[in-house]
């Protein structure tokens, strides 16, 4: 009775799936659209199944022993008989069809156990399950089924109107809302509202469907404010509907209820994560009693789609879930009263992920601990609003913003960072060496933010406090902040003079991530004035980097070492160096340095003469820069910078010099550091895709994929899951809009436009 919104790819994929196997199974938690999608999957293959497609409901069937006489009565067969599951494979055996079992967790041993019956039964019944777990039997096929897709937010997490248009989620509340009050109208002063009603929610059709009933009272703004109680307002649905999706928290207790008390309970507590977790983290943040049975609950809920579980692309494996579930059972964590003890488990946990940046910072396991608080930056922002608001938990937030230091630095989060500091150092007032180097690190992020003030009013506080307690490590920090400030006061002379001698305190201390990134700052001041020490800094720089294994300040070494080679025209030495860096720093997500990097080659490359791919790395490196927040460190090279972009542009002319930044600029991450390392082609010097291949729909497209693969109509039809009739029908049309009048014409034609 209502519309379909979006799901062609979930469509496309289960059409293909079952042409494959007999039993398909599509999971996920409650509320996501398993349902809707089945019927809707049915309806697309209806007419390769000469019996039809049955939609047999099991919601109500709550006896096991009633699933086979529930799905004989959909099919119209009598009962009247003690065997209905005989006599339902005996009708089923030479009948060609698809049954829609639909909600079957609450029976799987009832349901798996039919299934394994019918499909040794049968030669041509097919089955396809809705189910919150897979039914568990030799041959079953699952399909995950997803939210729908959110608007997306650009870098300053706003939701642009594009993403916003185009986004399953947000059509899909903005019809539910239009039929729900005619009068309702997307505006722009709506629009915001609307997408972050979407992603507040997760995407889950369920619970748009629900807050779109309220947009017939409710401003789109006030049902956004009042999602975040709890979401209090999605309490009732449409007295048609079924008991258990009438709200939203009936729909999530269905799930809730057909766990385990082990799997409840565990449920509850990872409630507390944001953002996921791994299997490490909920065994130090967890207690399930006995304390061995966390694993077997933990794929329970998995199982019961509670929690969705991928791998990442460097194999780590993660566990989520959907932000109404986790609201679900945070609601029962606090009311049993046991919230506080899981929240200071999950703190402590994560203090010790950002304390171990404190060595692996400048050491050989950078890449791991960048990588791992990149995936963990929302829990370790839980952690911090958690020991903010927790009146004996303020010292953790203050050290835990401190060790993320390298963290808010170079992945870009200055501002995040500083505000965190400020927070922590306003709340944890003890003159402790923590405080000491927690107003280093926000005197360092001032300053870097280019507000030499505030950075000066912090470091006085702080090196005072170093000062009383002899802490050397920590006045190291502040002398090299010192330098900094200098060359913020306009004097790289003195800043320069500064940094090194502050590299050979840093390192008789040990303090070998001040030491490297002294002789980084001091190579970047000797550069600024032509200095004839930049070469051995730079030398010795990258000789340290290489001592310790590290890669992020390791690239930033070899960037020393390659800009120094272009100083002094060694031009091949310096491609050879700067590629090594951007290398390096590519290993990194959101490296601020990868820009510098290609800086670096784009120097080098107007030094040899070849202005245009001097031009065209210059404009990949302006978009990895844009929106940075690292002003002081851009100054440092803009220096250079500017005068061999004059440079550039003068010998190419406005026109072609803009053309050329412009194809650099337009360069997504992949594409740029594959340019930079001469991996990948001129970007203006690829083929243009042929339009050609638009004069067919996407289903006419498949079938000339097919036909120039070697497929007969008969082969189609059973991969497309479609009649045979429908088949041949797409070859006719396929003939008649390319003016052929042979397959092998439309073999050759998939050919030519890469189908």
């Amino acid at each position: 009775m209502t519309s379909f919104i979006g799901r062609g790819t979930e469509i496309a994929t289960a059409r293909k799936l079952l042409s494959g196997t007999r039993l398909l199974t599509l999971t996920g938690p409650g509320g996501v659209g398993k349902t809707r999608l089945g019927r809707r999957v049915g309806e697309a293959v209806r007419r390769a199944f000469a019996d039809g497609v049955w939609l047999v409901e099991l919601a109500h069937v709550h006896d096991a022993d009633l699933v086979a006489l529930s799905i004989a009565q959909t099919l119209g067969l009598r009962d009247e008989t003690s065997s209905p599951l005989v006599s339902l494979t005996d009708y089923l055996a030479d009948k060609s069809l698809l049954l829609i079992l639909d909600n079957c967790e609450h029976l799987i041993g009832a349901c798996a156990a039919l299934a394994v019956r019918v499909i040794h039964a049968t030669t041509d019944v097919r089955i396809l399950a809705t189910s919150r777990e897979p039914l568990g039997v030799s041959g079953e096929q699952v399909m995950p089924v997803a939210s729908l897709a959110v608007p997306e937010l650009d870098e300053d997490g706003q939701a642009s109107r594009s993403a916003q248009v185009d986004s399953d989620a947000l059509v899909l509340l903005v019809d539910r809302a239009s039929a729900a009050n005619p009068d309702f109208q997307v505006t722009e002063a709506n629009r915001k509202a609307l997408a972050a009603i979407c992603r507040r929610l997760d995407g889950i059709p369920l619970a748009l469907e629900l807050a779109a009933l309220r947009l017939r009272m409710f401003t789109p703004d006030q049902v956004l404010t009042r999602l975040d109680g709890a979401m209090r307002l999605l309490t009732t649905g449409l007295r048609t509907a079924p008991e258990r999706q009438q709200t939203l928290e009936a729909a999530i207790r269905w799930s809730y209820d057909l766990c385990t008390p082990e799997e409840q309970h565990l449920w509850e507590q990872l409630s507390v994560f944001a953002g996921g977790f791994d299997l490490e983290a909920a065994e130090a943040v967890c207690v399930v009693d006995p304390p061995d049975v966390l694993l077997d609950a933990l794929t329970g809920l998995v199982d019961k789609s509670v929690l969705g579980y991928r791998q990442d692309a460097d194999g780590a494996g993660r566990y989520t879930m959907l932000e109404p579930l986790r609201q679900f059972a945070l609601s029962r964590l606090v009311a049993r009263g046991g919230e506080r003890a899981v929240r200071l488990c999950h703190r402590d946990y994560y203090y010790r992920v950002a304390q171990r940046g404190r060595t692996a910072y400048w050491g050989g396991e950078d890449v791991t601990w960048f990588r791992e608080v990149a995936r963990e930056h929302p829990n370790l922002r839980a952690a911090l609003q958690f020991s903010l608001a927790d009146q004996e938990s303020a010292h953790r937030a203050l050290e835990i913003a401190t060790e993320l230091r390298p963290f808010w630095e170079h992945y870009r989060f200055l501002l995040e960072g500083y505000r965190w500091l400020l927070e922590a150092l306003a709340k944890s007032l003890d003159r402790t060496k923590d405080r000491a180097r927690a107003l280093a690190a926000i005197s360092v992020i001032a300053a870097m933010l280019s507000d030499p003030e505030s950075a000066t009013r912090f470091a006085d506080e702080g090196l005072e406090i170093a000062t009383e307690l002899d802490a050397e490590d920590v006045l190291v920090e502040y002398a090299l902040l010192s330098a900094l400030l200098a060359f913020a006061d306009d004097d790289p002379q003195r800043a320069l003079d500064l940094a090194e001698a502050i590299s050979g305190r840093a390192r008789a201390c040990a303090h070998h991530g001040a030491e490297m990134e002294s002789l980084a700052f001091a190579y970047i001041c000797a550069l600024v004035l032509d200095d004839e020490r930049a070469g051995v800094i730079a030398d010795r720089f990258l000789a340290v980097t290489k001592e310790y294994g590290s890669h992020l300040l390791g690239g930033l070494g070899y960037w020393a070492v390659g800009t120094s080679h272009w100083r002094k025209g060694e031009q091949d030495k310096a491609i050879d160096d700067l590629r090594k860096a951007v290398e390096l720093f590519s290993l990194f997500d959101r490296c601020a340095w990868t820009a510098s990097g290609f800086d670096g080659l784009a120097w080098a490359a107007a030094a040899e003469g070849d202005l245009h791919r001097a031009a065209r790395l210059m404009g990949a490196a302006s978009t990895l820069r844009c929106g940075s927040t690292q002003r002081l460190a851009h100054e440092m090279t803009e220096f250079v910078g500017d005068k061999v972009r004059r440079e550039v542009r003068d010998a190419m002319g406005e026109k072609q010099f803009r053309a050329a930044f412009e194809a650099g600029a337009a360069l997504g991450f992949e594409e740029a550091v594959g340019y930079a390392l001469g991996t990948e082609p001129c970007p203006d010097a690829r083929p243009v895709k042929s339009i050609e291949a638009d004069i067919l729909t996407r289903r006419e497209r498949d079938v000339a994929r097919l036909i120039a693969a070697g497929y007969s109509n008969k082969n189609i039809a059973s991969e497309l899951v479609i009649s045979i009739r429908t088949a041949q029908g797409h070859v006719e049309h396929i003939l008649t809009k390319l003016g052929f009048t042979s397959r092998t014409q439309i073999a050759g034609w998939a050919s030519r436009n890469q189908l």
